[in-house]
C-alpha cells in the first residue's frame, strides 16, 4: 500500500476501505497532497468544469436540541435571540435567491423538532412546485433512518 497508488484508486473508484484512507491521511506528504490536488482538480473538470454552482443558504431555524460544542445555535448558548421562518418567509427567501441566479437552495437549522417530517416535506413540496428546476439539499442535523 502507498499513498499514489492509494489517490489513484479513490480517484478511479470513489472510494477507499477505511484502513486506506486512514493510511492515506497519516502517510501522506507533500509530494502526496500535490498529487491528490491535481487528481481533486481533474475530478471537478471532468464533472463541472470551470462552471461555478451557487447555493442559497436559508437559515429557516436557529432552535437546536444539541449541545455541540463548535455551533453557535446550540441549545446551551443563551446569548441569541432564536427564530423559526413560516413557510411565506421561506419562499420569500427562494424568490430573492432565484431572481438573483440561485438554482440549489440549501435548508439549513439545527435538530428543531418543531419542523415535523411532515412539515419539512410540506416546505419542500410547495418550494418545487414554484421552482420546479432547482436543487433542494437539506442540512437539519440527524434524522433517524425511517425519518
Amino acid at each position: 500500500m502507498n499513498v499514489i497508488s492509494l489517490i489513484d484508486k479513490l480517484y478511479e473508484t470513489n472510494n477507499l476501505k477505511y484502513d486506506e484512507l486512514v493510511y492515506l491521511l497519516y502517510k501522506i506528504e507533500e509530494d502526496g497532497k500535490d498529487y491528490l490536488i491535481k487528481k481533486a482538480h481533474e475530478t471537478r473538470m471532468k464533472v463541472y468544469g470551470n462552471i461555478v454552482y451557487m447555493r442559497g443558504l436559508i437559515e429557516f431555524t436557529n432552535y437546536c436540541k444539541r449541545a455541540c460544542k463548535y455551533c453557535g445555535i446550540n441549545v446551551l448558548n443563551n446569548n441569541l435571540e432564536r427564530y423559526r421562518l413560516k413557510l411565506e418567509e421561506i419562499l420569500k427567501c427562494c424568490e430573492i435567491g432565484y431572481n438573483l441566479g440561485y438554482r440549489t437552495f440549501v435548508l439549513q437549522g439545527g435538530e428543531d423538532d418543531y419542523y415535523s417530517d411532515e412539515m419539512i416535506i410540506e416546505i419542500i413540496k410547495v418550494i418545487k412546485d414554484k421552482y420546479p428546476h432547482v436543487a433542494i439539499t437539506l442540512s437539519i442535523g440527524e434524522k433517524s433512518f425511517e425519518s
